[in-house]
């Protein structure tokens, strides 16, 4: 887990030349809003264990049992694969921005397309929905914890389990990558001990319903499963050193990882003619289940906590408050732990999941505007090799939030791959709002960021 500044030549000499210069953070403070600079970008290795660790999730595992319960083998591992490379080229796209600019994903999408109020919208969503997450899966493993060391109190796991990963989410990104280093691996090997062991003492009954998921729903179960993860993977690959271990480490650590999780979902699942992994995991291999469900839910849910801190801190900067983002992730913590514990969020699922097919329009008109339309990317060309942030931000631009909402509707409503309608609606419909001169801007004001801040 350690920084650019300890690392080897060979990989000092794959930092992309237009990195931004270092400059020393706040305790705590990850550079919320403004550059990771040189000197604290990460390792290759570093980055990838974070992936690994973050692939290394029992809902993943879930999701591949999932479809090997309701799809025939072979299309459940198509739609595992297919799934996974749509993710992957999403994270590429996205993640690259934020390595080169050194962001986070709500203080780029100021200068890619949402200006300082669809930024301030956008970060509340983000928060709201990763808040909500986290406090699901945080919930999922305290009932998981319960069933393996019985209590009779499911909330009291819920709320140690929300207070680990608060307390290592709020000492920032070093940590997260720290815990990766230990998870990552105990979850794996637990994780193919399982495996192995359902396999060679399978049930004698099976219920497996192979037509009652096509493989384009498979697939759409997949890329929902992980979209809004995928969105703001700027928020972690602003850690990278250049854009070719962008592409490395979403394609190697990140996505095999996830492919190969949810292909043991798949196969444990036609083993055992049961989709309760948990279970079957309890039965096979007893108290290692206990490191499957902690293990495999700390760093994700680490992040999405992480996540939802950087997205509130962006909210507040656009109102011209500095709150520390620690003490926003530990509040975040205490909410989604607290909401978790009294069992309320399931029944919001519905909600997030609408939520969730709000998100693929902000990276495809973040990715058109970056790559495609440029209207603002000479504010980050400005100022990236000085390491500070642009001066000024568009105040309001309509046109994103109708390729926003349009795009959203789109993919409310039609059946199939919803996120990719959306996705790629928004990119279109933005794309062609500029062409006809319809991207006006209402007003440039500051920024409200401090010069070389590292709030």
């Amino acid at each position: 887990m350690e920084e650019g500044s300890s690392q080897d030549s060979d990989e000092t000499d794959e930092t992309d030349p237009d990195v931004p210069v270092e400059t020393e953070p706040k305790w705590g403070s990850d550079f919320a809003l403004g550059r990771v600079p040189r000197s604290m970008r990460y390792s290759w290795v570093s980055m990838a264990m974070e992936q690994v660790a973050q692939g290394g999730c029992i809902a993943v595992v879930v999701i591949g049992a999932q479809l090997g319960h309701k799809m025939t083998e072979r299309n459940a591992i198509l739609a595992v694969i297919i799934g996974n490379l749509i993710l992957a080229v999403i994270c590429i796209a996205v993640g690259m921005i934020g390595c080169r600019e050194g962001m986070t994903t709500a203080m780029i999408a100021r200068w890619t397309g949402f200006g300082v109020t669809g930024t301030a919208i956008l970060s509340v969503a983000i928060a709201g929905s990763l808040v909500g997450w986290f406090g699901i899966q945080a919930e999922i493993a305290g009932e998981g914890l319960e069933v393996i060391l019985p209590l009779k109190m499911p909330w009291l796991w819920t709320i140690a389990n929300g207070a680990v990963l608060t307390i290592v989410a709020a000492f920032g990104f070093r940590y997260i990558v720290g815990v990766a280093w230990v998870t990552g691996p105990a979850f794996f090997i637990v994780v193919i001990w399982a495996c192995v062991t359902s396999i060679q003492d399978p049930p004698l009954t099976k219920e497996v319903n192979d037509a009652e998921l096509s493989l384009l729903q498979g697939t759409g179960i997949v890329v929902g499963g992980y979209i809004v993860g995928s969105i703001v993977v700027s928020d972690v690959f602003r850690f990278s050193r250049s854009k070719r271990a962008v592409v490395s480490q979403v394609m190697l650590p990140r996505t095999l990882s996830i492919v190969a999780y949810m292909i043991v979902g798949v196969i444990v699942a036609r083993a055992c003619g049961s989709e309760d992994v948990i279970n079957i995991m309890n039965k096979s291999v007893g108290i290692g289940a206990v490191v499957i469900v902690v293990a495999g839910e700390m760093v994700i849910n680490c992040t999405n906590l992480y996540f939802s801190g950087l997205a509130i801190v962006a909210f507040f900067d656009t109102c011209g408050c500095h709150i520390p983002r620690p003490l926003v992730t530990i509040a975040c913590g205490i909410i989604g732990s607290a909401a978790g514990a009294m069992g309320i969020l399931k029944r919001f699922i519905n909600f997030l999941e609408v939520l969730a097919v709000a998100f693929p329009p902000v990276a495809g008109i973040m990715c058109c505007e970056y790559f495609v339309v440029k209207a603002f990317r000479v504010n980050f060309d400005e100022t990236r090799p000085s390491g500070e942030m642009p001066k000024s931000a568009p105040a309001f631009l309509p046109l994103s939030i109708v390729s926003w909402l349009s795009a959203t509707l789109l993919g409310h409503f039609l059946e199939g791959m919803p996120y990719l309608y959306s996705l790629f609606g928004a990119a279109f419909v933005y794309a062609i709002g500029n062409c006809l001169g319809l991207n006006i801007v209402i007003q440039n004001c500051p920024t409200n960021i401090f010069r070389n801040s590292n709030n």
